[in-house]
């Protein structure tokens, strides 16, 4: 289960104060009877029981079903400790303001961790035991939240994409038990800094946002206006406002943009080329109606794209294997790494946006080579089955047969093809194995619900276009022989040639892999490579919700019990 968001803001003073900055102050030291033991005795007495009384009330119902929402974790955690305060040292409490202010260079928002509330009762103490109770469930809510946070993200995947099967197990317990040792020790800072990504591609798309907004608070870049699409050689009034874009972005260097002339010369197709490779698109120096799109989203907006792909990264980059292959679905790409490090790389075709590739973990755990088709049912639903009833020479065209329940070959002639659907269809369409058939000669299985593989493909040109939806689904990639040299781990029995022998012989045949390899397939719009980020375009349009809810407010709650 999830942390729940927003928990125990059930706590917060409805305040229209300005937030001031001071020097934290601890809960035993916020009344004239903090000053001595015994007055400590009592303030943490009155406290213990302002906390056991909230917790209690909320667990027996007595506030209401709609005051139910707490935090099991916090709960577990106060109820362990006989309901005593935690936050009784001042510098805890100023690692943890810190920590919370450090979230925004991840993307997150601040806000969300309470952190106005905290520096009101910071900068003016609370002197009863209700709002001491207040402040040190504000407090401890925000250290839960935020480290689960770091760790895990803000927003379920889940909710989002019921296909996501990436979260580990025991990540609530795991991380209550560092939780623990944290306040027990006072090491809060080190806690957060622990617990958020050190994975290098996060590490480098958190620069990345921190760059973007930079350029963002200097102003962003003007629009360029719609015309004629720039060709070297040409003159326009637009080249110095172009000009002056590619800078700003860092796709062309400061001296040649002191250049004030109006003619797009070889250094401004130059600059529009890295500003086309780096954002995915076509590569040929001229501002065509893609290119110019990108040129102008705002660097809000890439500021905001950065944001909810740290938000992806933080789903699944502290669990990644070490060796694995990583399908960025947006970006059209295979990488293997093995133990942690980058090996080989492919561009791959993805599904298209009316049948898109699923977002999930599996583990690759055999290679067929010379692979024959049997036609999937949804592909038998929406394609195969209404393209037949048309005209029966489909099944010519795609070299398909009709095969029964015996194996045995049906003609085609003798099937009444209106009287079946894809549900009660009672044969399979099989397309022999060879370089015309769909699969081409290898494809790489990893067993999951959506009958989802990477395969290699006749279709080799369309490898050359720069958006590649064209599957229904599947993996199709461009040098599948590389990927099995790697996969299979075995250089002398299962060499380049030996492989292309396997493939040669024509016959269908399944080669193991000496040990399972996890594959993701993921969906990452912007990624960075060393100190350049490289966007992608938004395909399949998850980018919008999944932003809406990143930065959707943690919601408050009202609780009606002991005099809170």
């Amino acid at each position: 289960m999830r942390l729940p968001k927003g928990v125990f803001v059930c706590f917060l003073l409805l305040l229209t104060v300005h937030a001031v900055h001071a020097a934290p102050v601890s809960l035993l030291d916020q009344s004239g009877q903090g000053k001595n033991s015994a007055g400590q005795t009592q303030v943490k007495t009155a406290l213990s029981e302002e906390l056991r009384c909230h917790f209690e009330k909320i667990a027996s119902g007595a506030a209401g079903r709609n005051r139910k929402i707490f935090n099991s974790q916090l709960a577990r955690f106060y109820a362990a400790r006989s309901y005593q305060p935690v936050w009784t040292k001042p510098v805890m409490i100023g690692d943890l303001m810190d920590a919370i202010e450090d979230a925004e260079a991840d993307g997150l928002v601040p806000e969300d961790y309470h952190i106005r509330e905290i520096r009101r009762f910071s900068a003016d103490p609370p002197r009863t035991p209700e709002l001491q109770a207040k402040y040190e469930l504000l407090l401890s809510d925000a250290l839960f939240t935020l480290t689960y946070h770091l760790r895990f993200g803000k927003v379920d995947p889940e909710s989002l994409d019921p296909n996501w099967n990436l979260n580990g197990s025991g990540r609530q317990s795991a991380i209550e038990y560092r939780l623990q040792g944290a306040l027990a020790s006072g090491n809060i800072r080190e806690l957060a800094d622990a617990l958020r990504p050190q994975h290098p591609k996060y590490l480098q798309l958190k620069k990345g946002l921190a760059r973007y907004r930079a350029i963002l608070r200097a102003g962003g870049w003007q629009q360029v206006p719609e015309g004629m699409p720039f060709r070297e050689g040409m003159r326009d009034r637009r080249v110095p406002l172009l000009r002056k874009r590619l800078q700003e972005s860092g796709d062309l260097s400061g001296r040649v943009a002191a250049d004030t002339s109006t003619v797009y010369d070889q250094a401004m197709a130059d600059a529009v080329k890295r500003f086309q490779k780096r954002n995915g698109l076509e590569v040929d120096g001229v501002t065509g109606a893609a290119t110019m799109r990108e040129l102008n989203i705002t660097a809000a907006q890439r500021v905001n794209q950065i944001r909810l792909n740290l938000e992806r990264y933080r789903w699944f980059i502290s669990d990644i294997e070490p060796t694995h292959v990583l399908v960025n679905i947006a970006g059209f790409t295979l990488q293997y790494v093995e133990n942690g490090r980058y090996r080989w790389g492919t561009r791959v075709i993805v599904g298209k946006p009316y049948r898109e590739t699923p977002v999930f973990k599996a583990d690759m755990q055999y290679i067929v080579f010379n692979p024959q088709w049997v036609i999937p049912p949804t592909i038998l639903a929406k394609d195969a089955l209404p393209a037949i009833r048309r005209n029966i020479s489909y099944l010519d065209r795609k070299q398909l047969k009709v095969i029964d329940s015996k194996g045995r070959v049906v003609n085609p002639s003798s099937i009444n093809w209106t009287a079946y659907s894809a549900s009660n269809f009672p044969y399979r369409l099989q397309q022999s194995s060879g370089d015309h058939g769909a699969l081409g000669r290898i494809k790489f299985m990893m067993p999951n619900k959506h009958i989802v593989y990477l395969h290699d493909t006749p279709t080799k040109d369309l490898f050359e276009k720069s958006s590649r939806t064209f599957s229904s689904g599947c993996i199709r990639i461009e040098n599948p022989l590389d990927l099995a040299e790697f996969v299979l781990q075995d250089s002398v029995r299962w060499s380049r040639r030996n492989i292309e022998a396997a493939i040669e012989t024509g016959k269908t045949s399944t080669v193991y892999l000496p040990r399972r390899i996890p594959v993701f397939l993921l969906y990452l719009t912007a990624v960075a490579e060393g100190d350049e980020v490289l966007f992608r375009e938004d395909v399949y349009r998850r980018d919008a919700r999944l932003l809406k809810v990143l930065d959707t407010p943690v919601p408050e709650y009202k609780l009606e019990s002991c005099g809170l």
